[in-house]
């Protein structure tokens, strides 16, 4: 797309698989030099065949103190991060009578509280800099809640809420915050939520998903490359004036003004 963005320097967390490789791999088409995350080396080394050159860290935002490890090891390598990219975790869904706590305490351990983990390590260095661009992948869900998909509804709107509060005290040290929100995606998540639907209904994954896809205006999902380059455009300069902004991606399924 030539956005400009060659030479500069980029971590994404959760760059291993789904959005988040995706995003990798259009800032990487994009002559970013690059360093990714992901939780084994089995899918850094998957996601590395395809990004050549990148820096490949293994992190789990669960851990205290990962986030600042992977940072320093980018910054180590890279020189600087004028971009990141935050892409990290899925909650379980169901319905709301039979989700325990620790459901409830998994979706916001890793999709919340590893997004503040990973903002919290990105700042200093780059208000040190004087300049960066984060951009959170989080989902439209948060403002859309589905009654099946509880807890990643609330760890996405928890996380809409820091961005958009955060923002504002970064924007004077010239950083900038903002959020994409993806529609449903073609990724593993979105496999395996057809499987679960499939064990309690008669009907095949394939035949579920065409039901769902009559609801979509434009007759399908996004893909992972679908929002990666999105997400590409909003680190770019033409976004300069972006302060923490929330960009839904859904095709439209969302009906409001």
């Amino acid at each position: 797309m030539n956005l400009g963005l060659e030479g500069r320097s980029a971590l994404v967390f959760g760059g291993s698989r789904g959005i988040g490789a995706a995003a990798a791999a259009a800032l990487h088409a994009e002559g970013v030099r690059m360093a990714y995350t992901g939780r084994s080396e089995a899918s850094l080394r998957a996601t590395g065949e395809r990004l050549p050159g990148a820096t490949g860290l293994t992190a789990d935002l669960t851990r205290e103190g990962d986030a600042e490890r992977c940072v320093a090891q980018a910054v180590a390598a890279l020189g600087s991060i004028d971009l990141a990219v935050i892409s990290a975790g899925a909650a379980q869904g169901g319905a709301f009578e039979t989700l325990d706590d620790a459901v409830w305490t998994d979706a916001l351990d890793l999709k919340f509280l590893g997004m503040v983990r990973a903002l919290r390590a990105l700042i200093p260095p780059m208000a040190e800099a004087g300049h960066g661009k984060i951009l959170v992948i989080v989902g439209n869900n948060g403002r859309q809640p589905n009654g099946m998909m509880l807890p990643g509804s609330a760890a996405n709107a928890a996380c809409l809420a820091v961005i958009r509060g955060l923002a504002d005290v970064v924007a004077p040290k010239g950083i900038r915050i903002n959020a994409l929100n993806p529609g449903p995606t073609r990724t593993d998540r979105w496999s395996g939520m057809l499987e679960r639907m499939a064990s309690a209904d008669p009907r095949s994954p394939a035949e579920i998903e065409a039901d769902l896809l009559k609801s979509q205006p434009l007759g399908r999902i996004a893909e992972p490359e679908d929002i990666g380059r999105l997400a590409a455009m909003m680190l770019s300069d033409a976004t300069d004036m972006l302060v923490g902004t929330s960009l839904t991606a859904d095709g439209g399924a969302t009906k409001g003004l």
